[in-house]
């Protein structure tokens, strides 16, 4: 070959590379992923809830395997104050993760990088880290994120799956990993600095062994928002195998705003994609449109409406080769209320514990 296009194609290759994300291995399964959320289900029964199906008290985790779950997703905050649903400890995400495993599933470990709910609204910093300079905070998440896969390693709960923080869109471990600072600028240095140290110290406890990293945002109909974010991923060097999305459609637009999202991700990078936070109402209760809901209703919030909106999720996620699954937020809330627990109509099991026609949309 002439020199000249060999120097072509060397540019067009790494104008390629740069465009389709830092990929560092292909995700193959041939089962599509099928999973809940199941970080509140140990605080169900711990507090004396039952699960039934048909009438009859069963196994939780068991019945959603029964109905094609093959995924367990936990969350996990840096030290809650074990009060309410902001319980995911170590030692009970460890617990919990053995139940999942003991049901034949796998298990997505969610690191909230929090004391508490980390969401577009909510990513505050863990007190511990509190006035550490930028350096010792950044080492700081290496060794915490390596520390917590040793620890569920030793448990003999290894995840299959790991998500290096949730809904980060706005960034992370605020104000620190902040992107949009109050005086308006953009920091995206200091939160990929961040995100990096999380990415290796995870990567570091598998050591040779293979370990799927998700990145995960909260803009599933927002494809101006998710490419913004993912460029900048590919700017700053974010090696990571898998996007994870959260679709709840007041929030996150129509089934065409979704469309349109995963064609874009489709056609412009290597990676995977896991719709990994979706529910829908089943109790009467829809939120009212405001400043920050949409006025979108796709199916009433019925029982039959939210079994009609997962069936209709699965048959368009299925039409796009790189998604690879969804994950069901919250599908094991039961009314119990001494837990603390708010029971909000997205479960797939009524306020008595009876599941509901939607634990079945994927069978």
């Amino acid at each position: 070959m002439k020199p000249i296009f060999l120097l072509n194609l060397t540019i067009a290759l790494f104008f390629a590379f740069l465009f389709n994300g830092c990929k560092k291995q292909e995700i193959q399964s041939e089962e599509f992923m099928i999973g809940g959320d199941f970080s509140i289900l140990k605080k169900m029964e711990d507090s004396g809830g039952v699960y039934k199906y048909e009438g009859q008290p069963v196994d939780a985790l068991e019945l959603f395997a029964e109905n094609g779950y093959n995924y367990g997703r936990v969350r996990l905050f840096h030290i809650p104050n074990m009060e309410g649903p902001v319980c995911n400890s170590l030692a009970y995400t460890i617990d919990l993760s053995k139940k999942i495993k003991g049901a034949g599933m796998k298990l997505l470990l969610n690191y909230h990088y929090s004391d508490t709910w980390a969401d577009p609204a909510h990513q505050i910093k863990p007190k511990a880290w509190d006035g550490l300079p930028f350096d010792v905070l950044t080492d700081s998440v290496y060794e915490y994120s390596k520390a917590v896969i040793e620890a569920m390693d030793k448990a003999g709960v290894l995840p299959d799956m790991v998500q290096v923080g949730n809904e980060i869109t706005p960034g992370f471990i605020w104000p620190d990993g902040k992107i949009w600072k109050d005086d308006g600028t953009e920091d995206w240095k200091s939160f990929c600095t961040l995100l990096k140290a999380g990415i290796k110290g995870v990567e570091d406890a598998y050591g040779d062994r293979d370990v799927p990293i998700m990145i995960h945002i909260d803009r599933g109909g927002d494809q101006a928002a998710t490419e913004k974010f993912f460029k900048k991923m590919d700017q700053y060097g974010i090696e990571f195998d898998l996007v994870g999305l959260s679709y709840y459609p007041w929030w996150h637009g129509t089934f065409d705003d979704l469309e349109e999202n995963l064609a874009w991700l489709s056609e412009n990078y290597e990676q995977d994609i896991i719709i990994v936070e979706t529910a829908y109402y089943a109790n009467g209760y829809y939120p009212e449109p405001d400043e920050w809901v949409f006025d979108i209703q796709p199916f009433p919030p019925t029982e039959q409406g939210q079994y009609d909106f997962l069936v209709t999720l699965d048959s368009i996620v299925t039409q796009y080769p790189k998604v690879k699954g969804i994950f069901y937020w919250k599908p094991d809330g039961l009314m119990i209320p001494e837990s603390n627990v708010w029971f909000i109509g997205r479960s797939l099991f009524d306020e008595e514990g009876n599941a509901l026609k939607g634990i079945t949309a994927f069978k």
